[in-house]
């Protein structure tokens, strides 16, 4: 089953800019992510292919 990916931007306490990528457990929507985290900019969703995964959307 697919798994949905999110990346965010952020900025740390020393100014520095962060990349944050989240991997979210299988069974959740789009919907469900974007209510949770309205900022996420990037998304995503990985598949499981012979052991490994297939990323496909804005990656």
């Amino acid at each position: 089953m697919a798994r949905r990916i999110v990346e965010t931007n952020a900025v740390s306490l020393d100014r520095e800019k962060l990349q944050v990528v989240v991997i979210y457990e299988e069974g959740i929507s789009k919907q469900q992510i974007r209510n949770e985290n309205p900022y996420s900019k990037r998304h995503g969703v990985i598949f499981p292919s012979a052991g490994a995964y297939e990323v496909r959307g804005d990656y």
